[in-house]
């Protein structure tokens, strides 16, 4: 048995500005799981707001794999064991799992989603998303992408009316607005979503860092669009309070580090009466193809993250008029 990490500097369409960062590329690592059944592949995506950086995975890397033994991960049990040994980024544990437990289903022949126990994957329609630009790169931004039923919109607190507003002109599909916690003021966001009469708004996600509980709980009651919990949910959710701040939650892979935490948590939420996402961070279609997983079980989807990637290297995932499916 064998694995080891391959890194993959990923150029991308547009400058991938945030709330909180911009970049013009990304580093990713590829997993590689070769046992005596065939080569799996997984895919770890560091994310800087929850400290990971590609020197900080490689180390952390080296160091499990130096104090592991992997040929004695023969079960999930022991590999989950295994994984929580020492606290490992969210990413990387993902990677780490995921390689493993497509090794594990094709021992028995399964596919993975029958492994896990998940609905047959499905085609499905993903939003696709837009930095924050300038307003006047507004119209041409969308007019490539108008087979898209729905637009995930990033924005922070100085340019997202006037961003919104240009956009409304352009386009009827669906907004999902994602601030990536830029607003910290709770009468400041009250005024802004008054701005929003007459959008075809169908989520407003994370607009308050995921510390400000209490603003979260009053806004629940003072806001008539549905919030989406991103940064509120990470590898642990507390569904009851969860519940109280939002109506829905955003799961991604690399955030949860688990595919079988990513399932828990989509059940848990509907115990709760929240609704769910399936989402991604910048990946390439071998991290979405994991994503497709979980279509059947979720009420939105936002898996463009390798529509957005410059010459996406490995092609698992097909899109039409903004339908993914599972090549």
């Amino acid at each position: 048995m064998r694995l080891w990490l391959e890194k993959w500097h990923l150029d991308l369409k547009v400058v991938w500005k945030l709330s909180r960062n911009q970049t013009t590329f990304k580093e990713n690592f590829i997993v590689h799981l070769e046992t005596s059944d065939g080569e799996f592949r997984s895919e770890i995506a560091p994310n800087i707001r929850y400290g990971e950086t590609i020197e900080k995975i490689e180390n952390q890397f080296n160091q499990w794999l130096k104090k592991t033994d992997i040929e004695r991960l023969k079960t999930e049990k022991e590999l989950t064991l295994a994984l929580d040994s020492t606290g490992l980024f969210h990413s990387l544990r993902f990677g780490l799992e995921s390689a493993f437990l497509a090794s594990f289903a094709s021992l028995k022949r399964e596919s993975l989603a029958e492994y896990l126990k998940l609905p047959r994957p499905i085609s499905v329609a993903t939003s696709f998303s837009m930095p924050i630009i300038p307003v006047d790169e507004i119209a041409a931004y969308l007019e490539p992408i108008k087979r898209f039923k729905s637009l995930k919109i990033k924005v922070n607190a100085e340019t997202a009316s006037e961003m919104l507003t240009e956009i409304k002109k352009h386009t009827q599909v669906k907004l999902r607005v994602d601030a990536n916690e830029g607003w910290k003021d709770l009468d400041q966001f009250i005024k802004f979503q008054e701005s929003l009469n007459g959008m075809n708004i169908e989520l407003i996600e994370q607009p308050f860092p995921s510390s400000m509980q209490s603003e979260y709980r009053e806004l629940k009651k003072r806001t008539p669009y549905k919030l989406l919990a991103d940064e509120s949910i990470e590898d642990v959710g507390n569904f009851a309070e969860l519940s109280e701040q939002f109506h829905a939650v955003n799961i991604k892979l690399m955030k949860t580090g688990s595919l079988i935490k990513a399932r828990d948590f989509i059940n848990e939420a509907r115990r709760y009466n929240m609704t769910a996402m399936m989402g991604c961070m910048i990946e390439t279609s071998i991290g979405i193809s994991y994503g497709m997983l979980f279509g059947g079980m979720v009420e939105y989807v936002d898996l463009d993250g390798f529509l957005l990637v410059k010459d996406e290297p490995f092609h698992l995932v097909a899109e039409t008029e903004g339908i993914l499916k599972l090549v």
